[in-house]
């Protein structure tokens, strides 16, 4: 991955860069602050929904309560981001491109999961590709690990992460309290996407850095059932 300007842009726009070049996306997506909305926009979109269409799905994180929200509006797929207020200050007051702490590497993760999401969602429905929810899980799962490498890598000044590094970012994102979601399918569906995410990063950190960029855009564009497959061949 191509590390973010540091100080040139919102935070948002230079990790949707970094997404799009890595998996070489062709999403169409311009201004992607357009897309979303925070407590104010979202109460609206649930209160008016016959103006604004109905809301066929979401993906959201397992946690702080962002979402992504695709909606059928006028025959048309509207996807939209809902990022909590809370989890907007808490990134304006730690930004990630400053450094990447306990204070904010959950809120961080969150926002790049959903971005993840609807970068993917927009580039599947542009192209015609196939996605299920818990392909969006896994790739959103393993754009999260790459990306906070990338992040924790530019603080520490090195492309090459400790061992104490690695460990506290698998602990953030794999390791520690379970999902808090009362719905079993949902829950199986993250936990599914988070033990293939860990598998395939483990792999993935094995192999030769000249070879990661490629296999980075291979993985994507696999079926949804082609991944699930090779990562359970993996050891």
């Amino acid at each position: 991955m191509e590390r973010p300007d540091r100080t040139s842009g919102s935070l948002l726009e230079g990790l949707q860069a970094v997404l799009e070049r890595t998996y070489d996306l062709d999403t169409g997506v311009g201004e992607i602050g357009r897309y979303v909305i925070g407590d104010a926009g979202y109460r609206l979109l649930y209160d008016r929904p016959s103006r604004e269409g109905a809301v066929t799905e979401t993906v959201g994180s397992a946690s702080l309560g962002a979402r992504t929200m695709v909606r059928d509006q006028d025959g048309d797929l509207a996807v939209s981001i809902y990022l909590p207020d809370r989890l907007v200050e808490c990134l304006e007051e730690n930004d990630p491109r400053r450094g990447l702490d306990d204070r904010n590497v959950d809120a961080f993760a969150v926002l790049v999961e959903e971005l993840d999401h609807f970068l993917v969602i927009a580039e599947r429905y542009r192209t015609g590709g196939a996605m299920t929810l818990l392909d969006l899980e896994l790739h959103a799962n393993v754009t999260k690990y790459l990306v906070l490498k990338m992040f924790v890598g530019r603080m520490r000044r090195t492309s090459r992460l400790s061992a104490a590094d690695a460990a506290w970012i698998r602990f953030h994102l794999f390791d520690k309290a379970g999902f808090a979601e009362p719905d079993p399918d949902v829950l199986a569906r993250y936990q599914g996407a988070s033990r293939l995410a860990r598998k395939y990063v483990g792999w993935f950190d094995t192999l030769p850095v000249d070879r990661r960029p490629g296999e980075l855009r291979r993985f994507h564009r696999l079926s949804p059932q082609s991944k699930i497959a090779q990562i359970n061949t993996l050891q």
